[in-house]
């Protein structure tokens, strides 16, 4: 009877064996603790921040950015905020006026020859 080796799984990021010791568990999927980071930003990742997509690792922000809702509200942060004055949708700038409408409604014209 010949020894066979013990089959460990192989860590999708550089393709090694990844044993008991050093194992992170994603998705499915057992990584190197050096591994288990994000893939676009190379932040290192835990159990609480990580997302997996197709065995690529992401941090919540990124994977966020990468496959989250896309268009306006949909952003990360102040970094979303856009000037857009909706000129596709007929709107024109010099429309445009921080005052409500409700304060146009209540304010009476001045009229000198009702005096």
């Amino acid at each position: 009877m010949p020894f066979k080796p013990v089959e460990h799984p192989k860590c999708p990021k550089c393709g090694k064996s990844v044993y008991a010791a050093e194992e992170m568990c994603a998705g499915g999927y057992k990584w190197h603790k050096f591994c288990f980071k994000c893939t676009m930003c190379n932040k290192l990742l835990d159990s609480t921040n990580c997302c997996e997509h197709q065995a690529e690792l992401y941090c919540k922000q990124c994977h966020c950015r990468r496959y989250g809702p896309k268009g306006v509200g949909f952003g990360i942060g102040a970094g979303s905020l856009t000037m857009d004055t909706g000129e596709q949708f007929g709107n024109k700038e010099v429309d445009m006026t921080n005052r409500p409408m409700t304060a146009e409604a209540f304010t009476a014209p001045i009229n000198p020859s009702h005096s």
